[in-house]
């Protein structure tokens, strides 16, 4: 009987999975192809920032599984009945990383700097004049006019501690190897190229995560990040291939998550009305752009480039942020090859010498280069061939130029402006404001990609923001849109599907936000990352 128990002993322990009882860590590997720009919340560009943001930061005020407001850093807060002064009741006992104290300090610093400062989040606090503190768990915002979207602010609360000796031109440049933060993890290694490790901060506020480590691996192309999903090499991707997607719902060890998406793609220009720029000046003129928008099939771009998982593109804020999106209806450029001849031809541009390619009336010709993105799978690529075809249908060539996201940032950030049209990508914030402000004359060089400039424009984003009436501000958002639309800086080619992939073999608990209908990794709150576990 002593012999059959052991026995039975010892097979249930080859049963058991190997993190049951030994002392292995519990790691997260999640592909990823594009990584983040720094570990700088002040200086961040990329969305792939997220991949930090998320994992090392808080803010004031978070988003529930619903994308409903909750505190954050702040337990509670409230604002004054004239809508100029708000109040935030801090968390008390949370600490940094590094084991020092949080308490109010960090967030005056925090918001002075970027109050005082011009940086890539500085144009979330428009209206904002002052923070103050007032105890040492307790801090006022002062507005110069009611502001709309205070508690859509996502600002990233950094340690005063450290960053305090720095100057506000320092902080251009500033970035942490390791940044302190009071995530629930701690990035502890990034090795440019090849990944970025995390390891769980036992100590925050919320509750420790559940497993030790989550690693982003980053990988060259779409193919092998898929390769290695399938043979469990990694755990997760954020984003899958079009072309992959009915494979892996194959796999029985395999979850695909759609989710409607909040990122755009566009074909931008180069508007920047500057002698500094090196970009072909007609695209300067609106009516061009205006006929690009006619003459492109976006319909086959998302059947193509996307095997259908999107929707064609028509204004800045995507459908998935609600209301706050504009439809055209009956003003949309639908795909019209016959109308974007006809705008170009009352324009005076005609090909007078038979060369398919037409001219200005002293005789330039619209001929254009065309930097495209190749690291970001094959979409942007599929998409730029049906362009030129496009585009050559109706006078207008265009030149490809294939690259990586780092070398097409230099072209429009570091270049003056180097190339005349390119493909490019936002996400959405559930607020319009920030994504509304990317397109600003004063985002020149700065967060703006296509340079352009509009004043009444940038009147009514400085309305909207102090627009508490929500009916109020959903009209002067929507205006904003139009213009947008009409004058082309961008051309809304279309919004892809969210598309992730998890495998169900190791890990569980994976949530969705929205509940049931978004996201499972790429989330704007922390909800997935503190309930997964090993299965």
């Amino acid at each position: 009987m002593k012999k059959l128990c052991l026995f039975l002993a010892l097979m249930l322990l080859v049963a058991l999975p190997m993190t049951a009882y030994n002392s292995e860590k519990l790691v997260l590997r999640i592909g990823i192809i594009q990584e983040p720009d720094t570990t700088s919340p002040f200086i961040a560009t990329l969305a792939a920032f997220n991949v930090i943001d998320v994992r090392v930061y808080d803010n004031l005020i978070e988003y529930d599984d619903n994308l409903h407001p909750v505190g954050g850093l702040a337990e509670d807060w409230s604002v004054s009945e004239d809508g100029l002064v708000w109040t935030f009741n801090l968390r008390e006992g949370i600490k940094w990383s590094d084991g020092e104290d949080f308490n109010a300090d960090d967030v005056v610093w925090t918001y002075t700097a970027l109050i005082e400062g011009e940086y890539p989040q500085s144009v979330q606090l428009t209206g904002i004049t002052k923070c103050e503190k007032v105890d040492e768990y307790t801090v006022k915002l002062y507005t110069e006019a009611p502001k709309a979207d205070m508690e859509s602010i996502r600002v990233d609360i950094v340690p005063e501690h450290i960053y305090s000796n720095k100057s506000l031109e320092d902080l251009h440049t500033f970035a942490e190897d390791s940044p302190v933060g009071t995530g629930p993890f701690k990035l502890v290694e990034w090795k440019q190229g090849q990944f970025l490790k995390f390891e769980a901060n036992e100590n925050y506020f919320k509750g420790a995560p559940h497993i030790d480590e989550i690693v982003y691996v980053i990988f060259a192309n779409a193919d092998t990040l898929m390769l290695a999903l399938k043979n469990g090499e990694i755990d997760a991707v954020t984003s899958i291939a079009s072309n992959q997607v009915e494979m892996l719902e194959q796999n029985p060890n395999i979850e695909v998550v759609k989710a409607l998406g909040r990122n755009f793609q566009e074909l931008g220009f180069n508007c920047w009305d500057s002698p500094e720029s090196k970009g072909n000046p007609l695209v300067l003129d609106p009516k061009i752009r205006l006929a690009c928008d006619y003459a492109i099939d976006k319909e086959q771009i998302v059947e193509i480039a996307l095997t259908g998982l999107g929707t064609p593109g028509t204004s800045l804020i995507p459908p998935s942020v609600g209301d706050w999106h504009w439809d055209p209806s009956d003003e949309k450029h639908n795909y019209d090859p016959e109308k974007a001849k006809q705008i170009l031809e009352e324009a005076g541009y005609i090909d007078t010498d038979g060369d398919s390619i037409r001219e200005d009336s002293e005789g330039n010709k619209l001929d254009f280069r065309f930097a495209v993105i190749s690291s970001y799978g094959e979409a942007y690529v599929k998409a730029s061939l049906i362009i030129q075809k496009n585009l050559q249908d109706i006078g207008i060539n265009t030149n490809i130029t294939t690259m990586d996201g780092g070398a097409q940032s230099d072209l429009i950030y570091s270049q003056n402006f180097d190339t005349d049209m390119y493909i490019w990508g936002w996400s959405a914030e559930l607020d319009p404001s920030l994504k509304l402000s990317v397109v600003l004359t004063e985002q020149i060089g700065k967060r703006s990609d296509c340079f352009w400039s509009n004043e009444d424009y940038d009147e009514l984003y400085k309305i909207q923001v102090s627009q508490v009436d929500r009916e109020e501000r959903l009209e002067t958002v929507h205006e904003m849109q139009r213009i947008v639309y009409e004058e082309a800086p961008y051309i809304i080619l279309y919004y892809p599907d969210a598309v992730e992939a998890y495998r169900t073999d190791k890990f569980e608990g994976w949530t969705r936000v929205p509940e049931g209908i978004g996201n499972s990794i790429s989330q704007v709150n922390k909800s997935t990352f503190l309930s997964i576990r090993p299965k």
